[in-house]
């Protein structure tokens, strides 16, 4: 074992002796691809409360059918991730984001023009299979662009984008449909990948630093790219992340798809204030990630700090349940969500000290697909508990649960050099 963590060390140090300033401008463009896929992600969960989608799609307020528009989008988001993330390490990761981004605006467009339930999902299943890879190619660009002690900061930038996407997206997308209508707003939204994220892409990502050329002119060997995926899947460590990351994502879809009804359901706010009010958890995600990162980076206890702020988000989450008062509720629920930004780009930076550098789009692949695929049942099954109990609080007892198996899991890390 010693072995293999030299040998990636040696790696790591080869692949980052070439330090391009241009590298903070391509880890920009891959957080401003994570924000405008945020937007398309969480646009369904504005209007589970928006009785003409309701009309349009036939369903009603039927909390477990809506949360199955998420949950659908997800599976496949899941699926994709597990088994699309190889092409960025063969074909390249420029161009599979760049036709990823393409598939995501012509997507969101055909969403605004479907008129039935099945069709609907239709269209979030194939929004997932395009945007299921996107953390995977950003990741192995970071591992590419960035040195070892500078990749929890470029991680952070990049992460940052799912709680800005959710704090800009609920209020935007709130007042693009009270203003224009839900089908306007998805043309909105999928003008925005195909007019801003896709020549972002194209004009300022590349796939090495100036002067790497002995990487870029490498060709992959399949049999060494296969026998390095089969280590990193017999390693502990990496089931460990695989779980920790299911926790994570069970909390952060639930939290995304259920805010803003439980805002206007459970605490009586309108659709266009409760999307103003959705925005606060996820702009406390946003600095906690920042925080987090940045004491990562300085104190180096990954799977400290990753784990302590899982607890936060497990134990403040279950506070805001109990609270009688909204405010008490949002600012406990805020908390909570700050606890879970702390995690995040700590757990991504150990991420890259545990997978082998040849096939990191692989390993985020394998992990991001997996706790995606569990995290898909999140929105249906609160929406199936409120459906059972006529309760929200009840429902959202299951993002207390689901962090706490992400803070037990990284904590059983905590001792070791590469996860200290």
């Amino acid at each position: 074992m010693m072995d293999q963590v030299t040998d990636r060390s040696t790696a790591d140090a080869a692949d980052t002796e070439i330090v391009s300033p241009r590298r903070w401008w391509v880890v920009a463009v891959l957080m401003c691809a994570v924000v405008f896929g945020f937007f398309d992600r969480i646009s369904v969960a504005v209007l589970f409360t928006w009785v003409p989608f309701q009309d349009a799609m036939g369903t009603g307020f039927n909390p477990a059918r809506l949360g199955l528009l998420m949950s659908v989008f997800l599976f496949a988001y899941a699926l994709s991730a597990i088994f699309l993330s190889f092409v960025g390490d063969l074909l390249g990761h420029k161009r599979s984001l760049a036709l990823s981004t393409t598939i995501w605006g012509l997507a969101m467009a055909g969403m605004g023009m479907v008129g039935s339930y099945p069709m609907m999902l239709v269209g979030r299943a194939v929004l997932g299979v395009a945007e299921g890879p996107q953390f995977s190619f950003a990741s192995a660009l970071v591992r590419r662009w960035f040195p070892r002690r500078e990749q929890s900061r470029a991680s952070s930038i990049w992460l940052v984008g799912s709680p800005l996407g959710s704090a800009i997206g609920f209020p935007l997308v709130g007042f693009l449909v009270t203003s224009y209508g839900w089908r306007q707003s998805f043309f909105v939204l999928g003008a925005f990948n195909l007019l801003i994220v896709l020549p972002l892409v194209l004009l300022v990502v590349r796939e090495w630093p100036a002067g790497a050329v002995a990487h870029r002119a490498a060709k992959p060997d399949r049999a060494a790219y296969r026998a390095t995926v089969a280590t990193f899947l017999r390693d502990w460590k990496f089931w460990v992340l695989v779980l920790f990351n299911v926790g994570a994502l069970i909390y952060l879809w639930g939290l995304n798809s259920w805010l803003p009804t439980y805002l206007v359901k459970s605490r009586g706010i309108d659709l266009k204030s409760a999307g103003a009010l959705s925005s606060l958890p996820f702009i406390a995600m946003f600095c906690g990630e920042v925080g987090g990162a940045l004491a990562s980076d300085r104190i180096g206890r990954h799977a400290v700090i990753a784990g302590t702020g899982m607890l936060v988000a497990a134990l403040m989450m279950f506070v805001g349940t109990q609270m009688p008062s909204t405010t008490g509720a949002l600012i406990a629920m805020t908390i909570s969500a700050c606890g879970w930004g702390v995690a995040i780009p700590t757990y991504f930076a150990l991420t890259l000290r545990v997978l082998p550098p040849s096939a990191v789009a692989a390993g985020v692949g394998v992990f991001n697909g997996v706790g995606n695929l569990v995290g898909a049942l999140a929105p249906v099954l609160i929406g199936a508990i409120i459906a059972e109990t006529g309760s929200f609080d009840s429902g959202l007892l299951v993002l207390v649960g689901a962090p706490l198996i992400s803070a037990v899991s990284l904590f059983s890390m905590a001792g070791l050099r590469y996860g200290s």
